[in-house]
């Protein structure tokens, strides 16, 4: 016995059951490539999350303390290993939607199914963000998310003004909300680093890489 649920008496005819109700219910992520709207405003991630720089410029090894033998210090002996560092993906996770401006929403008040079209009134750029310490470049990070999992994950997108949503048939008396930004694609992995004492260390990382330009919609 299951508490909490209640089982129904099987009827004498089998068509006479009632089909259940298919819900969507915001869990890893989600997705709103199906042309359903949504009964929930999207995810966001649980983790406490920092953002890599936007600007490919930026791009560059982190400042590890301690992570490369200064002048002055007591340096490892010629043989000793080379400092390195790499990232090895471990799981590629669910789709989180990041907003780019205000969100919006309209309420139909007819007694008649209505269509709505949404525009997006601001734009932004939107970039990686992750827990945990990254020991290597970011694009680094991404080409080995990518390759592994034969995704397409860029180090950041751009989510311009003027994109229009249209949603189809907004039952009565509901309120339809439309959020813009850009869609990205969570993973884990592990992050490496080499001293110069050959000494490894690791620490786990969990990503978000953008992935494209889109719409998040549902009603209530």
């Amino acid at each position: 016995m299951v508490l909490g649920t209640s089982v129904p008496a099987l009827a004498a005819d089998p068509a006479a059951i009632p089909t259940p109700t298919v819900t969507a219910t915001a869990q890893d992520g989600n997705d709103d490539v199906d042309g359903v709207l949504n009964t929930a405003p999207p995810a966001s991630p649980t983790e406490s999350l920092s953002n890599a720089p936007t600007d490919p410029a930026l791009d560059k090894e982190p400042d590890i303390p301690g992570g490369t033998c200064q002048p002055g210090q007591k340096c490892p002996a010629a043989g000793d290993c080379d400092e390195s560092r790499w990232f090895k993906p471990k799981s590629l996770g669910g789709k989180y939607h990041w907003a780019v401006g205000p969100r919006n929403s309209n309420y139909n008040g007819t007694s008649e199914k209505e269509d709505m079209d949404f525009t997006a009134e601001t734009s932004g750029t939107v970039g990686v963000s992750f827990s945990g310490e990254l020991t290597t470049k970011v694009s680094n990070v991404l080409q080995e998310v990518n390759t592994k999992f034969g995704v397409t994950l860029s180090a950041s997108i751009t989510a311009k003004l003027g994109n229009v949503v249209h949603v189809k048939g907004v039952p009565p008396h509901k309120t339809v909300y439309a959020q813009y930004g850009v869609w990205r694609r969570k993973f884990t992995g592990t992050a490496y680093y080499q001293h110069h004492t050959c000494y490894v260390t690791k620490n786990p990382v969990t990503g978000y890489g953008p992935m494209h330009v889109g719409w998040y919609t549902w009603d209530e």
